[in-house]
């Protein structure tokens, strides 16, 4: 059996270092928020967020969940025996590490801020930076204060930096380097002032991880990763469109008396990563409420609505004072309307009532209210104006772009199913099923994924009477299995043109030695 490695965790001890020599001398690993007395009390976490939140009632959800996290962390997540890395500030070249020896203890004979202290016994306090590989040293980075060390096993190796004073590397099966790119956009995120954040696009925060969509694995991973930094972004990445621009908010360092917070640290749109991601279908996630709304003043005429509305191919306008104030809509049919009434009708005439619909908005609520009018306006996040227009020619665009991929993938199949039950025998079937072979009656219990190892032996490949490359032919069969389970997972993106041409082409091909199908 293998030997169960302590855990490991980095507890820094100031900003600046401002306590470590009593961390060291004293035998103590602590943490600041010194507003907050004894925290003992707090039974579950949901009881230390309530003392932390009465304790700081200006701060953001962001920031008293992530305060949440790490105090708990340092509370009940730390036991006893487990490694704790302290990077010295006051020795920048240097790493220290002990044990936790002891629970957590709140010291009302101190002062302020050495009050919270788990004590440490510490094993090297002069390990050398250069002796810690860059990867280890990566997560080391964090604007949090209280940080578990979990990636490119980390525990194992500070056990190791703690037994010889030099870290071993990653094991077998873990890389020793993530990206250098997502590294240095995590770093210059956590290294900008919080009233200057680092500002991209949706789009390009998923490039750094390698992904086109929103899918919960990838959204789980690049939330781990800011949780990990201290970050968090505003808006929540996990909604709006994916061209959407978003800040990345540094909120995880350990609050000083007497320094006020950034709003952006406080704003309520500061994404809580502790809150579940979004399932549901929100307005907010089409393109089209997330483009510039074309407006006109009420003062205007009516040639200046008619003149934008030709020049641009609109079918409506909205009307909205110089102050914000959103006053209704012009269209063409209120136009006809309006000059039908009066022939000298003016833009106030053909101004009617519209809908505006708030940015986070379920999609399926507001279909039958976008088929009626025609159009609904959307609200910004931030509700300082309108921030796109849906339309009922839109929702065609957006259901077209969730159901192609489905209709692709189900004739795929079904062409692969019906090739399948006509050329290979019930037998040849079963013998590529690894679980329950006798459960499966026909092709049609395969999954696709089954179906690149039906047709990769070379028997099988012949008998199906192709005359394609098998090779090409299985690699593009792979490609189409990964497009097919990442459908399968809930995301508010579309397929990237990229797969969607993938589909596209495979089922060409199928439909070309198949016409008949």
């Amino acid at each position: 059996m293998a030997e169960l490695v302590p855990a490991a965790w980095m507890v820094r001890a100031g900003r600046d270092g401002e306590r470590e020599g009593q961390a060291l001398a004293e035998g103590f690993a602590i943490v600041g928020w010194d507003e907050l007395g004894d925290i003992s009390g707090a039974k579950t976490r949901e009881d230390l967020r309530r003392i932390i939140q009465e304790t700081y009632p200006d701060d953001g959800k962001a920031r008293i969940a992530n305060w949440t996290g790490q105090l708990w962390r340092f509370l009940s997540g730390i036991q006893e025996g487990d490694h704790v890395v302290l990077p010295l500030k006051t020795r920048p070249g240097q790493l220290a590490v002990g044990r936790i020896i002891g629970p957590y203890v709140y010291r009302h004979d101190v002062p302020v801020g050495l009050r919270h202290i788990r004590p440490v016994e510490w094993l090297r306090t002069d390990i050398p930076r250069d002796a810690v590989k860059q990867d280890l040293l990566d997560s080391l980075g964090s604007l949090l204060t209280v940080c578990g060390l979990t990636r490119f096993d980390a525990a194992r190796r500070v056990a190791h930096l703690a037994a010889h004073g030099v870290d071993p590397g990653a094991g077998d099966g873990e890389s020793e380097h993530e990206s250098r790119s997502r590294a240095e956009l995590l770093a210059e995120a956590a290294d900008r002032s919080p009233d200057n954040p680092l500002r991209l696009s949706i789009r390009d925060l998923l490039g750094y991880w390698g992904a086109a969509r929103r899918t919960p694995s990838v959204v789980a991973e690049i939330e781990e990763a800011l949780a990990e930094k201290g970050l968090a972004t505003r808006p929540a990445f996990t909604e709006g469109w994916l061209d959407n621009i978003i800040q990345l908010v540094p909120v995880g360092q350990e609050p000083v008396v007497g320094e006020t917070s950034y709003p952006a640290q406080v704003a309520e749109d500061t994404e809580d990563v502790s809150d579940l991601p979004g399932i549901t279908l929100r307005i907010g996630d089409l393109k089209a409420a997330n483009r510039e709304v074309a407006t006109v003043r009420p003062e205007d005429s009516l040639h200046t609505a008619t003149t934008l509305m030709v020049l641009n191919n609109y079918s409506q306008l909205a009307v909205v004072s110089e102050d914000g104030t959103f006053h209704g809509a012009v269209s063409w049919e209120s136009i006809g309307r309006a000059q039908i009434a009066r022939s000298n009708a003016t833009l106030t005439d053909a101004t009617v009532p519209a809908s505006v619909v708030e940015y986070h908005e379920p999609l399926l609520e507001q279909i039958a209210q976008i088929y009626t009018r025609g159009f609904v306006f959307v609200r910004s996040q931030d509700k300082s104006g309108l921030c796109g227009i849906v339309t009922a020619a839109d929702l065609t665009d957006q259901f077209d772009d969730l159901a192609r991929p489905f209709v692709l993938l189900e004739e795929i199949e079904r062409r692969l199913r019906r090739r399948a039950d006509e050329k290979l025998s019930l037998d040849e079937i079963r013998s590529k099923v690894r679980m329950r072979p006798e459960r499966v009656r026909s092709a049609a219990d395969l999954t696709l994924g089954s179906y690149w190892h039906l047709f990769e032996p070379e028997e099988h490949w012949k008998k199906l009477d192709w005359p394609l490359d098998r090779r090409i032919f299985l690699d593009r069969l792979e490609a189409v299995r990964r497009i097919r389970n990442d459908t399968m997972h809930f995301s508010p993106d579309p397929l990237s043109d990229k797969d969607l041409n993938t589909l596209t082409s495979f089922l060409a091909l199928l439909r070309t030695v198949q016409p008949d199908a």
